[in-house]
């Protein structure tokens, strides 16, 4: 039995285009500083829509956590964009891995200490001498410059992946995000009027949390490429925050494939705060926009605090696609 010619060569044209199209795509490792949730919804929103893709690049997602590093991950070849708090960010430039930022996805710190009144902490001052439980790695930075601020010597307790130690009483204080422990803590009982909490984004150490990062020989080389990944990031964010129902379907999809317990309730929670974070009411800035009176008040309350003497400019720490700022 023959085929047609015309089959034939319909066939061809077809595995001819997608053959090329696969060649195309670059393969990029994006790697998170945490674990899946809906905290990164826009990413895995992009991939699973096909946002990545349509630009020609071919994203894998590396799931971050407790123990990874985001930025050492980028100087050893590992990934080619992370994903990492500005403060950490700037701690790893400044220690000499060539990072730059590519886009500034959280506009606000979501960074909280919270507090119980009955323990008698009602300012921030009060928080010297006490127990507060905190993450390791790149996230204790922005605590511990708030901590020099105001001459409070906290005893740090390492946390052990819940809010048990809070919730049992067992220390008087915890950090925890907005979008995440905050609902959490509140799920679990605690009425707002019980808690005395410190949001970061309320105080001159409000920093700029997640942002996007790669190494500075990738954007000089590769500028469409970055492009690329940040238009899709973008698309995939305004999509999840438009379609919030699906991007929890993504997102859980992935908190399951990681065995991570899923709630939607929480998961809803973190969506919508990430929204007040990502697109906040009344900013003027584009999506992705690095505001330069924010660098500015990072880049000094780190060097006042004595974590370095040393400061990177903006203009050498933010990288846009020429043309394009």
């Amino acid at each position: 039995m023959y085929l047609p010619l015309k089959t034939v060569l319909l066939f061809l044209t077809l595995y001819v285009l997608l053959t090329f199209q696969n060649v195309q795509a670059d393969e990029t490792r994006l790697v998170l500083h945490w674990l899946p949730q809906a905290q990164f919804a826009g990413y895995y929103v992009a991939v699973e829509k096909g946002f990545y893709r349509e630009t020609g690049q071919n994203v894998t997602i590396i799931p971050g956590g407790p123990d990874v590093v985001p930025a050492d991950l980028l100087s050893s070849g590992q990934a080619d964009f992370a994903t990492m708090f500005l403060a950490a960010a700037l701690e790893r430039r400044i220690a000499g891995i060539p990072l730059v930022n590519v886009a500034q996805i959280s506009q606000h710190s979501a960074l909280i200490i919270i507090t119980r009144k009955k323990d008698g902490i009602r300012a921030i001052a009060d928080l010297n001498t006490k127990k507060i439980t905190m993450w390791g790695n790149d996230f204790q930075l922005q605590p511990w410059t708030l901590f020099k601020y105001y001459h409070i010597n906290a005893t740090t307790v390492p946390f052990g992946g819940s809010m048990e130690l809070f919730l049992r009483g067992a220390v008087p204080a915890t950090l925890a995000m907005w979008y995440n422990e905050y609902h959490t803590v509140l799920s679990a009982g605690y009425r707002e009027s019980e808690l005395q909490p410190f949001f970061f984004k309320n105080t001159i150490f409000d920093f700029p949390e997640d942002g996007m990062y790669c190494l500075l020989t990738t954007a000089q080389k590769q500028p469409k490429r970055v492009q690329a990944i940040v238009s899709a990031t973008q698309k995939g964010w305004a999509y999840s925050f438009n379609h919030e129902e699906e991007a929890l379907d993504i997102v859980e999809k992935y908190m399951l494939k990681a065995k991570i317990p899923v709630s939607r309730t929480h998961q809803r929670w973190m969506l919508k705060t990430m929204k007040k974070l990502v697109t906040p009411e009344n900013s003027q800035d584009p999506f992705g926009t690095l505001n330069k009176k924010d660098y500015i008040t990072v880049t000094r309350a780190i060097k006042d605090s004595g974590f370095t003497d040393h400061a990177i400019s903006y203009d050498d720490f933010v990288w846009r696609v020429p043309n394009a700022q």
